[in-house]
């Protein structure tokens, strides 16, 4: 197993928690300090994947203090990283004269070896490095793997055999155990430890060694070098002085919008009476003045207890939720400081007694969800979670996700606390513990205490990572003595998830708490807690400050809070009120008016503000999980709605930045997935940043060398993915084989071979079975297309040549909006036709026709369209979101217009649609138009867009096949070439040779396809796949040896045939996020029933433990942007990889 300490997307490099302990070094002051602090630079650097900065700056410390051996491990780390092998092994071989008894120098010495296929050189590396620490499983498994691969299999096993007494959950150990088993002719034995190792790898007991940096053994990373005598930094002078707000009746409740639409975050507070909800406008100078929340539309009465702020109909304005003690509100924003009641429309009412409220994404499926905490009404649950069904209306889900809870509650936050990028819900109250209810995804919540000791009930709640460490902890406050407890999140028992580990506070008089919230007092890059407390000398709002190594000092005292005088404080709202760069507090009150504490001195330090706006994600960007890099530091902040007690925060996130002057990396996971990576950002108080239109799943594409570059011809095998979400009960039936044409000019022989490149470019699993090229000989005036289109439902298009002669245009077009559209239709040029109105929810639009003048017909003959244009692709996503909304997708069907103008359906099924990018799909209507009809129509509620439509007729056009045998295919990585956009939304196209080696997209776990030379597993329908990812590609060539001569005026195209299947990572896809389970082509259905199993075969274990050994944990990479680069390709080039080549 390889033992990793990761952040959810990104590699965390904190110096106190790193896998291979911080060295330490004595000498003296000066250039060895200097060499210290560009070492651990450079550690900063590798995490957060400025690799060749690191380089450079390992190469510095060696130049301050050439004595330095971490540093010059390090660097040969980085170069490795780089793929510079021998420059790798030349600074490594430099560390070992340093320090002869580093194993970690021997074992990367070992690993640049390795990847060089210097075999017994690396053999002798990693002995060497098992000389040195006898109880290093990495290095017995790699001395194994080199003698498995100098095929000295009893030495193999003996040694992987070794490595499992050390630790039998080592999945790499147990894998190449069982490859040398079964190369040696045990296949019981390798049967039994093949299981094992699927078993270790699934439940993740156990991640097996991969490619990428970080994933070769704990000895792989680099390392951090103490600094002398560092110890935590003082706070700055900060002072936090109050000034009370003019309010009435609160009752504590409160939250962050601009109500008034001036731009500046207001202040609504709760308060019992007829005007239950009050305004406090804030000024441009940071004041607060009081306004007339009913003049604004913000009306009700009663005793108001909470509110969350957040854009429920995407309109791109914070929406209010108020819940009253006995009752739900919610209050539309309509612009210029006008709002609407729409709680009846909105179908909310109270199901319970509210405590609290927050908006969330429980589905991640774009729409903000309300989640409700209180006590049961009569028959009720104690929560009420409504999802939004993205039509601005809401249905209460309660019961499905089995979130009602067992007794009160009080507060409830959102967090992905286990880091598995579905966001959970932790809720306090009257239980033994806080609850965690764990999202599944789909179906009912399991939970998870938060820990099991005996304390007083919970009230307010916050989520933090105070130590850097990439997960989230979380502070509670309690209705008794301590007050306040602070919980870090550290992992389990092995495969059984996170737990919680109590973190000492020093707050030793409080004996009961209220609001609780994160925020950093001084700007130090450290997150700090602020919480209301009860103690003997009355209420008191302390603040304990994270000094960076573990624990809080109290500086309520240094910060003057012992002398505000406070009636009763319930809540707490931290954000920069004043426009200053200092993190202020707002505390609640009930019966008393809001106080504000604001942070002076603060500033010294440098801050940001990050305002994030979702895209295809709610426009608030609730739940989004964001991660800063300045100056050698990380932090993690989640965007989580409600937090504390009764309160929401502005939705902005104000970071400390210390002596940084600006942010270096910005990192965030948006809730439906998408990644983003931003670098170069601006200087300034304030980085807005909109999610990225980014598609995540498409199908792998196919380029063809024309005789100058490879170009695109489209996408392949979009029907055959697997688990694709349509209704609650019924997923998708993958078709897994697609035949696509290839135009004769885009594919030129080279050395008699003709050359194509099937790459993944998004973020999906790839199954391929076979691949095959067919050359269709033809007569000039003929075109030939294959008989393909996408279809729900068997039987599928035949994949069938249909040869057309003098297929002409239709007598007239009218698209959906009765547009004449015959010119936009009658040339490939991709202007499309459409005529419709797209919808929130990806490849729907409204329901809208096509409509076409057959003009002359002749009777008795055959009739087909051929039909030219492009899918914009619904996801499993959207399909979940219109299901919601009771939107249901209505494939292409066909209709005529009778003689008395009514409408007559002429296909019974599905007409079909083309199945991802442009191409031709023929729709045959041959029998099927009533005597007399000329107009016909092709109804549909998709995003198809239409680039040509003709007519053809013919009976007895020519055209004859011939199969081009496959040559050579080779898998590798190639990076991701750059997406050019179309006019129209979908409309895509690619250039092969700008390529990016990174990009916001990750791997599925599990293990993938060998690199290197896939021949065999292409040439047959097997289930034998080529498993391959995001980035990586099969380059093929098919042998034009045996190909007929042309006859005189015929030409020559191919058509292009994929076998196989694919997954996506959309959350509503079925396990998106592992390569198993794998599907065959004898499976029902996706996913299959126990019942059925991937076929265990004669043959089929020496594939999975010979082919498939390329293991890739599925953890976030180390960047998610782009960064374009020329990397020409063409067919003459060795397609070969280096060993160890991989994503970056």
């Amino acid at each position: 197993m390889v033992d990793k300490k990761l952040m959810d997307g990104s590699k965390l490099v904190v110096l106190a928690v790193l896998t291979v302990a911080a060295v330490r070094v004595h000498g003296e002051p000066g250039a060895r300090d200097a060499a210290v602090r560009l070492n651990n630079r450079g550690v900063a650097q590798m995490g957060q994947q400025f690799t060749e900065k690191a380089a450079d700056s390992f190469a510095e410390a060696m130049k301050a203090d050439p004595k330095m051996a971490q540093a010059a491990i390090n660097e040969g780390i980085a170069l490795m990283t780089l793929q510079k092998l021998d420059a790798a092994k030349d600074v490594l071989q430099k560390a070992i004269a340093l320090d002869p008894k580093s194993p970690q120098a021997w074992y990367n010495l070992g690993l640049a070896q390795h990847a060089g296929n210097e075999l017994d050189a690396a053999l002798k590396s990693f002995q060497e490095a098992v000389k040195l620490d006898s109880r290093d499983v990495d290095s017995y498994y790699f001395e194994g793997v080199c003698y498995a691969e100098l095929k000295e299999f009893d030495k193999a096993i003996a040694t992987f055999k070794q490595a499992l007494e050390i630790n039998p959950m080592h999945a790499s150990a147990e894998f190449a155990l069982a490859r040398a088993l079964q190369r040696s002719g045990n296949t019981q034995d390798a049967r039994e430890h093949f299981k094992t190792f699927q078993h270790l790898t699934s439940t993740k007991v156990s991640a097996a060694i991969g490619l990428a940096y970080g994933e070769q053994g704990r000895y792989s990373t680099v390392t951090p070098i103490e600094e002398h005598e560092a110890k935590p930094k003082g706070m700055i002078p900060v002072k936090l002085v109050a000034e009370p707000l003019s309010s009435q009746r609160d009752t504590g409740g409160a939250c962050m919008l601009d109500v008034t639409g001036a731009g500046q975050m207001d202040l609504v507070v709760m308060q019992s009476g007829e005007q239950a909800i009050g305004v406090l406008h804030r000024t441009a100078d940071g004041k607060f003045e009081s306004v007339d929340a009913a003049a604004a539309g913000l009306k009700a009465s009663g005793r108001a207890v909470a509110c969350a702020v957040g854009d429920y109909d995407a309109d791109g304005s914070n929406d209010l939720a108020v819940v009253l003690d006995d009752s739900v509100r919610l209050f539309r924003n309509l612009g210029k400081g006008k709002f609407q009641d729409v709680t009846a429309d909105a179908g909310l009412k109270a199901l319970n007694k509210p405590s609290g409220i927050t908006f969330l994404d429980f589905d991640h499926d774009g729409d903000l969800d309300l989640f409700v905490t209180g006590s049961a009404a009569t028959g009720g649950t104690q929560n009420v979670l409504w999802r939004n069904n993205g039509n601005k209306t809401f249905t209460e889900w309660t019961e499905p996700t089995g979130l009602g809870g067992s007794s009160r509650t009080a507060a409830a936050i959102l967090t992905d606390f286990n880091n598995d990028r579905a966001v959970d819900i932790a809720v306090t109250g009257d239980g033994a513990a806080p609850m965690l209810f764990v999202n599944p995804r789909e179906g009912k919540y399991p939970t998870q205490a938060l820990y099991e000791e005996k304390l007083p009930a919970t009230e307010g709640i916050a989520v933090l990572d105070f130590n850097k460490d990439g997960w989230m902890d979380i502070a509670v406050t309690h209705s008794g003595a301590p007050g306040v407890t602070l919980w870090r999140n550290v992992e389990g028992p092995k495969g059984l998830g996170r737990r919680f580990e109590r973190v000492e506070l020093p707050l030793k008089d409080a004996v009961r708490g209220w609001g609780v919230t994160p925020f950093d007092i001084d700007n130090d890059g450290w997150i700090d807690l602020a919480v209301v407390v009860e103690t003997s000398a009355g209420p008191q709002v302390r603040v304990l400050r994270n000094r960076g190594d573990g624990t809080f000092e109290d500086v309520s005292k240094t910060l003057g809070l012992d002398a505000v005088k406070l009636t009763a404080p319930r809540g707490l709202i931290a954000g920069d009120v004043d426009g200053d760069g200092a993190a202020d507090v707002i505390v609640t009150q009930e019966n008393a008016a809001p106080v504000l504490l604001r942070n002076v001195g603060g500033n010294k330090n440098h801050s940001v503000r990050l305002d994030l706006s979702g895209y295809a994600d709610n426009k608030t960007a609730i739940g989004a999980k964001v991660e800063i890099f300045a100056n050698g530091h990380w932090q993690k902040w989640e965007l989580a709605g409600a937090v504390g007690y009764q309160t929401q925060s502005a939705p902005q996130i104000l970071v400390g930045l210390g002596d940084a002057e600006q942010v270096e990396l910005l990192r965030i996971l948006w809730p439906t997935g998408v990644l983003q990576d931003e670098i170069d950002l601006p200087e300034g108080p304030v980085i807005a940043m909109k999610e990225a239109d980014r598609r995540g799943s498409s199908c792998p594409v196919l380029f063809a060398w024309d005789g100058h570059k490879y170009k695109l011809v489209t996408d392949v095998i979009g029907a055959g993915v697997v688990g694709h979400w349509f209704t609650p009960t019924r997923r998708n039936i993958p078709n897994p084989g697609e035949w696509i044409k290839v135009d004769g000019k885009q594919l030129a022989s080279i050395d008699g071979k003709l050359s194509v490149r099937f790459i993944e470019p998004m973020e999906e699993v790839n199954y391929i079975d076979q691949l095959r090229l067919v050359a269709v000989d033809h007569p000039a005036n003929v075109e030939v297309n294959p008989d393909e289109k996408f279809l729900d439902d068997p039987p599928f298009a035949s994949g069938k040549v249909v040869a057309s002669e003098d297929a002409r245009l239709p007598a007239g077009a009218w698209d959906g909006e009765g547009r004449d559209v015959l010119d936009v239709l009658s040339r490939r040029d991709h202007s499309f036709a459409s005529g419709f109105t797209a919808t929130p929810y990806d490849g729907f639009a409204n329901m809208h026709a096509l409509t076409l003048n057959l003009g002359d017909v002749k009777a008795g003959g055959p009739l087909r369209l051929l039909m030219t244009g492009y899918v914009n692709y619904f996801s499993a996503t959207s399909l979940y979101g219109a299901w919601q909304a009771g939107i249901k997708p209505v494939s292409p069907y066909a209709e005529a217009q009778m003689p008395d103008g009514t409408w007559q359906r002429i296909t019974p099924g599905e007409a079909g649609f083309p199945a991802g990018l442009e191409r031709t799909i023929v729709i045959d209507l041959t029998g099927k138009v009533p005597a007399g009809a000329q107009k016909i129509r092709l109804m549909t509620n998709l995003e198809i867009y239409w680039d040509q439509v003709l007519i053809d007729q013919s009976q007895h056009a020519q055209a004859r096949t011939t199969e081009v045998p496959v040559s050579t295919a080779t898998l590798h990585f190639r990076g991701y070439p750059k997406q050019i956009d179309g006019a129209s939304p979908g409309d895509l196209d690619y250039d092969y040779d700008r390529v990016s080696l990174t990009g916001p997209f990750q791997h599925q776990r599990g293990n993938y396809t060998r690199f290197g030379d896939v021949t065999e597993l292409v040439k047959g329908i097997d289930d034998r796949y080529v498993i391959f990812g995001s980035g990586e590609e099969i380059a093929a060539r098919f042998d034009e040896a045996k190909l007929p001569v042309l006859p005189r005026g015929w030409k020559r195209d191919y058509f292009f045939y994929a076998n196989g299947f694919v997954k996506d990572m959309d959350w509503w896809d079925a396990s998106p996020f592992t390569v198993s389970q794998m599907p065959f082509h004898g499976m029902s259905k996706y996913p299959y029933p126990a019942s059925e199993s991937f076929p265990d075969e004669n043959g089929a274990l020496s594939y999975q433990l010979n082919w498939n050994d390329r293991f890739d944990s599925g953890e976030p990479v180390r960047s998610y942007r782009f960064d374009y680069r020329d990397l020409v390709s063409t067919p003459q080039e060795d397609s070969s990889t280096k060993r160890g080549a991989a994503r970056q």
